[in-house]
């Protein structure tokens, strides 16, 4: 079985691998951290991460320098930039899957939590955007899976290693990495009854931890110690308790209306599971402590005013592991709720993937469209309609498959609708059909487009108006190199600066449809060509 498994992960692999560089990089989170990846392997320079030529310390450098490797061996493409989000995938999966196997000790169980997890749709939305979060989930199950087989096996050399993976989730997103693992810890002693302790190696693991995870803030604040403060009071304090600040506060009930949606369907027939047969199966140690440790991650990262949507990717681990656990217990005892559950999923499922190309903004190809439904269809209608074969398998083939689906819609949804994802790769396509020479400059107005130079290389000055996003922080640069590709347009002197650039025949302007340039200024697009595009205008 285990080879099977293993085959399993390797077609997943491969699925993963179609098409995923075939959609631009899309604004504004996977743009910034591709484009700081490509700066960084561009001047090798591991340490400094910059964005459009400027500093950028707002997290620890793991991704980046992940990024950076990609295009090592890949090129700078798009491919390049994605291709270790299929593979951090693929070891998450293999991940719960062993940690699933010595803690439940039971091969169904380890199966069906991997496959459970695969198919959330927020381990693929992680997983098909470049963010920090999938690489972070990966050190935060690592590091699970470390201190389990210590405590299993009782062997130092997994204590210590626990500590050096954890440090390396510091070093991806700093102090809220230790977060999930905290308190799957804290929930593990707390229903196993036992009490702290410390051994002869808890102060040595804890100082590797400690090496490990400051030892890039150590390195870059002997040089800048102005970045301590940066660090204590902008992006830890101000992140947690401030997010009106970066513009990501959300009301406390965010995450737990969002996140039960976020793990559909399989959330459905175990509810259903729980309250029809609580009285008959006893759930056991292991599986309460993966769901109170859902349940305290979701309702700790509620607490804080900063909130994404993928920040909570790594409590969905320790719910795959919990729906795993319940799952292979009933699947058996109560088939038909799994059945229907999955037959009313699959009927959605088709009737989206029909309607897709009568969305009348959708491009969409008739022919693909058919080809995918045809396929759904077939493939469910067999799975669920007509096979013989075990209830609990058939749904996990099922749903293996149908996300399998999925990610190749996704794959050419993406590809032919650059807009809906906000990928600007048409409006850089066209600025180099019409700039065919090296002298020109692309000034981007009042948006910071971190894409922009991906595609469009050192041509590129941002143009800082009224709009925060574009507002870049130069109190760390040691020199004036940061003025070539950033124009405040409020300095002194910027205006004249942008004028003159304006008056330049092989000049460039950006901006989108929702603004425009100040009445002021609005005479400088006089002879000026325009291509309108979804979301932003081309002037030429």
């Amino acid at each position: 079985m285990k080879k099977s498994f293993y085959l399993v992960l390797l077609f997943l692999f491969v699925v993963l691998n179609i098409g995923q560089g075939s959609w631009g990089l899309t604004e504004s989170s996977e743009a910034r951290y591709a484009e700081i990846g490509r700066e960084m392997a561009l001047s090798n320079d591991f340490l400094y991460p910059s964005l459009l030529g400027i500093g950028h310390y707002h997290k620890p450098p793991v991704t980046y320098a992940i990024t950076a490797l990609g295009y090592k061996i890949f090129g700078y493409t798009e491919y390049g930039a994605r291709f270790f989000l299929s593979l951090a995938l693929i070891f998450q999966l293999f991940l719960i899957y062993k940690i699933a196997l010595i803690w439940f000790k039971d091969e169904k169980t380890a199966i069906a939590s991997s496959l459970i997890y695969f198919s959330f749709p927020i381990v693929l939305i992680a997983t098909r955007n470049l963010t920090t979060d999938a690489y972070l989930t990966t050190f935060i199950i690592f590091s699970v899976y470390l201190w389990l087989q210590f405590k299993i096996t009782n062997r130092p050399k997994y204590l210590y290693l626990f500590y050096t993976i954890l440090g390396l989730a510091f070093l991806t997103k700093g102090p809220v990495s230790f977060l999930p693992v905290a308190l799957f810890i804290l929930c593990y002693k707390i229903v196993n009854g036992e009490k702290p302790k410390f051994s002869i190696h808890t102060l040595p693991g804890l100082i590797l931890l400690l090496l490990v995870s400051g030892s890039w803030f150590f390195s870059i604040i002997i040089n800048k110690p102005e970045l301590w403060d940066y660090f204590i009071q902008e992006q830890i304090i101000a992140r947690s308790v401030n997010a009106e600040t970066f513009h990501r506060d959300k009301p406390f009930w965010y995450y737990i209306l969002i996140a039960p949606a976020l793990c559909l369907p399989w959330l459905v027939p175990v509810v259903i599971n729980l309250f029809k047969k609580s009285k008959v199966i006893k759930i056991d140690a292991q599986t309460k402590i993966c769901g109170y440790a859902a349940i305290a991650i979701l309702a700790t990262f509620s607490l804080f005013s900063s909130k994404l949507l993928l920040y909570i990717l790594p409590l969905y681990p320790f719910l795959a592991l919990y729906f795993g656990s319940i799952f292979s217990k009933y699947s058996t005892l109560n088939k038909i709720v799994y059945i229907q559950t999955y037959k009313a999923a699959f009927i959605i499922l088709v009737l989206l993937v029909i309607a897709l190309p009568l969305i009348p903004t959708l491009n969409f190809n008739w022919l693909l469209a058919s080809a995918f439904a045809l396929s759904i269809i077939v493939f469910g209608y067999i799975f669920l309609f007509k096979s013989k074969g075990q209830p609990d398998q058939l749904v996990l083939l099922l749903s293996t498959g149908a996300t399998c689906f999925l990610i190749l819609i996704y794959t050419s949804i993406s590809s032919q609708n650059s807009f809906i994802i906000n990928a600007l790769k048409p409006e850089y396509t066209f600025i180099k059909q019409q700039r065919t020479t090296s002298y020109y400059k692309v000034l981007v107005y009042d948006n910071l487009l971190s894409s922009a130079p991906f595609y469009l290389g050192d041509h590129v000055i941002t143009i800082y108006d009224t709009n925060f996003e574009s507002k870049r922080d130069t109190r760390f640069e040691d020199t004036d190199s940061w003025k070539e590709s950033y124009l405040p347009i409020h300095d002194s002197g910027q205006v004249q600066r942008f004028k003159n650039l304006m008056q330049n025949s092989n000049t460039v302007l950006l901006i989108k449809n929702k603004k425009k340039l100040p009445d002021s200024l609005s005479y400088l697009l006089q002879g000026f060509k325009s291509e309108k595009f979804k979301k932003y205008t081309v002037y030429y």
